[in-house]
């Protein structure tokens, strides 16, 4: 008997202790601000760690990053996708090569609050494809993870059916004032912000306009935000540059809605991408960007 007992009680140290584990995740990215003096955001790589046996997350690269938090203290989590390119600043280039350079991937976003004093403090991560999997079912065993899955997917349209395609705008990346969004009760506020994958290339470039119906209601260029106050009803909301990607979708009064203007390589220009998005993504890449001083010419 006593050895029965003994042999249940070896059997449950063994499942606690491989309960309670390190597990490292390498090659996840930092999105971060480039230094305390600027808003941009840059991407490090680093190696993402879950400590059960101390109860935290870890996050630390060779460009000095060292982030820590305790389970208890994450007060939400956000596990998004998004499609953009990648390859580096030879994809910003229309030189030769610079197409095959550039890569359309899927970024698997891991969005972060957590408790720092008396504020919650934003963080966000970019997952390996391979392991997003095995850090979303590591996080939600620890807190609700939330993965927004919006009707809404981007699909080409024809430039040429936009009645204000050829509408000329001037444009100026505000580096001083950093104004936010406001709630109407009579109208939809629309947010919409453009990322920059290069801080080099801030507010450089081509113009990413975003048509709704008839007319453009915002103007941006990698590294900014707009937003717009439209009247609720159905639009057909098109982010345009070289090509032309958007949707339809119901927008109602007092209420915000989130989008990214994603940039892909093109044959002369940047093409763009229009995407729903959570407040929190969105709000996290607005916070690392210019805002768009923009008018019609």
């Amino acid at each position: 008997m006593r050895r029965w007992a003994l042999l249940i009680v070896l059997i449950l140290l063994v499942n606690n202790w491989s309960a309670a584990e390190t597990v490292k995740f390498s090659w996840v990215k930092i999105r971060r601000h480039k230094d305390e003096y600027s808003r941009l955001l840059v991407d490090k790589d680093g190696d993402l760690k879950f400590d059960d046996v101390s109860r935290k997350l870890t996050f630390s690269s060779e460009a000095g990053d060292d982030v820590t938090i305790a389970y208890e203290d994450v007060t939400k989590v956000v596990f998004e996708r998004t499609r953009r390119m990648r390859g580096g600043a030879v994809a910003y280039l229309s030189l030769p090569g610079a197409i095959a350079a550039a890569q359309h991937v899927t970024d698997y976003w891991f969005y972060i609050e957590y408790k720092s004093g008396d504020h919650n403090e934003p963080v966000l991560f970019e997952i390996p494809k391979g392991s997003s999997e095995k850090v979303i079912a590591k996080a939600r065993d620890r807190v609700r993870v939330i993965i927004p899955d919006f009707e809404e997917k981007g699909e080409e349209v024809d430039p040429n059916t936009l009645p204000d395609l050829k509408s000329k705008h001037t444009f100026i990346a505000d580096k001083e004032h950093h104004p936010l969004q406001e709630v109407k009760a009579d109208k939809a506020t629309v947010v919409v912000v453009c990322p920059a994958l290069e801080t080099r290339f801030t507010a450089r470039g081509n113009q990413f306009k975003l048509h709704a119906n008839d007319n453009v209601v915002a103007v941006n260029r990698a590294g900014t935000y707009s937003f717009a106050y439209l009247d609720p009803g159905k639009y057909k909301l098109v982010s345009q540059s070289e090509n032309a990607n958007g949707f339809e979708m119901q927008l109602e009064a007092g209420k915000e809605y989130y989008f990214l203007q994603n940039t892909f390589q093109g044959a002369l220009k940047w093409d763009t991408g229009l995407s729903r998005n959570s407040p929190e993504l969105v709000m996290y890449e607005l916070n690392g960007a210019y805002y768009s001083r923009w008018k019609q010419k």
